[in-house]
């Protein structure tokens, strides 16, 4: 009978705990993976970077920086996002370069004066190819909220561009998971 009610203390205890002393709403981390998908959509260029031609002929192109707009099916992961991208294109046709750097997405801002819900810092990496018409560019990232209500969370993304020449490809298909 005393085990009894000495477990049934403990649970009593556990729970006063995590009611008391648990994470707030704001920065516990959501309970499972929510995946999205959207668009990544390009607003301004930013720096072009400084270019290098490398004495194995490839070229480095680093610094570069850009402006996007992420939306997407979760509001966690909609926002302006500010890009610094680095290049490494090959000497020899067909021109495929290796892409990375990093990025920051601020959750819920869209105009001049808009409130951020939220920051995400990203890192990320990525392939250029050349294509019949154009060129296609996968980029996976990864992500830690670091600011507002995504504070905390984790999230990885995939990009894909499949540029084909016209205005209307310039933009990234994105996928991934919050966690």
């Amino acid at each position: 009978m005393i085990m009894k009610r000495l477990n049934l203390l403990f649970l009593i205890l556990g729970v006063v705990t995590i009611v008391f002393f648990g994470c707030k709403e704001d920065e516990c981390p959501t309970p499972t993976p929510t995946e999205f998908t959207g668009t990544s959509i390009p607003v301004l260029p930013g720096d072009e970077g400084t270019t290098t031609v490398l004495p194995d002929g490839r070229t480095l192109i680093d610094g570069q920086t850009a402006e996007w707009y992420e939306e997407a099916t979760d509001w966690m992961v909609t926002g302006q996002s500010f890009w610094i991208v680095n290049w490494l294109i090959e000497k020899e046709p067909p021109f495929t370069a290796q892409l990375w750097g990093t990025a920051v997405i601020n959750v819920g801002v869209k105009n001049a004066g808009d409130a951020s819900r939220g920051k995400w810092e990203l890192s990320w990496q990525g392939v250029q190819t050349p294509t019949q018409d154009g060129f296609k560019i996968v980029v996976d990232a990864v992500g830690t909220g670091t600011e507002g209500e995504v504070k905390g969370l984790f999230a990885n993304w995939t990009y894909t561009m499949n540029y084909n020449g016209t205005p209307e490809s310039m933009f990234y298909a994105t996928a991934g998971t919050i966690k």
